[in-house]
C-alpha cells in the first residue's frame, strides 16, 4: 500500500476539527488492490491527530474511490478507527490487508444538506411523517429552495401553533373558571332565597288556610238559611200552627 505520514500536515480541506463528527455523515467505499498489488492510497496525519486522505492515485482496481475526496477525514478502516489503532497502526493495518480494505471517511455536509436537514426536522414537528418530510426537503433543495430558509420558516410555523395552542388552552381554563364562579354564586343566591321565603311561605300558608276555613265557615250558613227558607223544618209538639197560606190574587180581566 502506498501510505505515508506526516506528524505536522495542516488540517486537510474536508475534514473537521475534532468534536465536531456531529455535522458529518460517514461514507463507506471498499478499496481493491490494482494488478500490482497495491491500494494506490496515501494517508496522513494532522496536527490535530486525525488520519485523512492525502491522495487517492489512479488505479485499474475497478473499485469506487471515485466517491472518495483527497482531504477527507477517515473514520474507521474495517471498523478499525484512527482513535483505537493510532496512525501507525492504521497504515499496518492497511499493508496487512490482502485484497480490499473498507474506507469509510467522515464527508462534512454540504450547506444544502445541512439545510434539507434541518427543514425535514422542522415538518416533522408540525406534524408530517418522516418520509413525506424528508421527501419534501430534498424536493426543495433540487428546486433550489433555500432550505435553511424554509426550515427557518417551518419552525416559525410550529412555535406560532404552539403559542396559539397554549392561548386556546389559558382561554378555555378561564372561561371553565368563570363558569364555575358563576353557578357556584348562583347556586348560592337559590339557596339564600329558600332560607329567606321559608318562613314567610310558611306563614302565607298559614293564613290561606284559616281564610279557607272561614270561608267554609260562612258558605255552610248560608246553605243552612237557604234551606230553611225553601224546605221549614217539621213542626215539633207544643209548636203554634203556621201561617194560613193566601193564595196570590190575579188580576181582573
Amino acid at each position: 500500500a502506498a501510505a505515508s505520514a506526516s506528524a505536522a500536515a495542516p488540517t486537510p480541506s474536508g475534514g473537521t476539527p475534532a468534536g465536531r463528527a456531529d455535522a458529518n455523515d460517514v461514507v463507506g467505499v471498499r478499496l481493491s488492490r490494482d494488478s500490482g498489488g497495491l491500494f494506490r492510497l496515501v494517508l496522513k496525519r494532522a496536527e490535530s491527530g486525525e488520519v485523512y486522505i492525502g491522495a487517492l492515485l489512479p488505479s485499474d482496481s475497478g473499485d469506487g474511490r471515485a466517491l472518495l475526496r483527497e482531504g477527507e477525514v477517515v473514520a474507521a478502516i474495517d471498523g478499525l478507527t484512527a482513535g483505537a489503532a493510532g496512525f501507525e497502526g492504521l497504515l499496518a493495518h492497511v499493508k496487512a490487508a490482502e485484497q480490499s480494505i473498507l474506507l469509510e471517511v467522515r464527508r462534512r455536509r454540504q450547506p444544502q444538506e445541512e439545510g434539507g436537514a434541518a427543514l425535514a426536522h422542522a415538518l416533522g414537528r408540525l406534524g408530517l411523517g418522516q418520509e413525506a418530510a424528508a421527501g419534501v426537503a430534498s424536493a426543495a433543495v433540487e428546486r433550489g429552495i433555500d432550505p435553511a430558509a424554509a426550515a427557518g420558516l417551518a419552525e416559525n410555523l410550529h412555535r406560532k401553533g404552539e403559542e396559539m395552542k397554549l392561548g386556546w388552552q389559558n382561554a378555555a381554563t378561564q372561561i371553565g373558571g368563570w363558569w364555575r364562579d358563576r353557578t357556584e354564586a348562583a347556586q348560592e343566591k337559590i339557596e339564600a332565597i329558600k332560607q329567606a321565603a321559608g318562613p314567610a311561605l310558611r306563614e302565607t300558608s298559614e293564613e290561606v288556610g284559616h281564610t279557607l276555613q272561614q270561608m267554609r265557615e260562612e258558605v255552610a250558613l248560608k246553605a243552612e238559611g237557604v234551606l230553611h227558607r225553601v224546605a221549614p223544618p217539621p213542626a215539633r209538639p207544643g209548636d203554634p200552627p203556621p201561617p194560613p197560606r193566601t193564595p196570590p190574587s190575579r188580576p181582573l180581566c
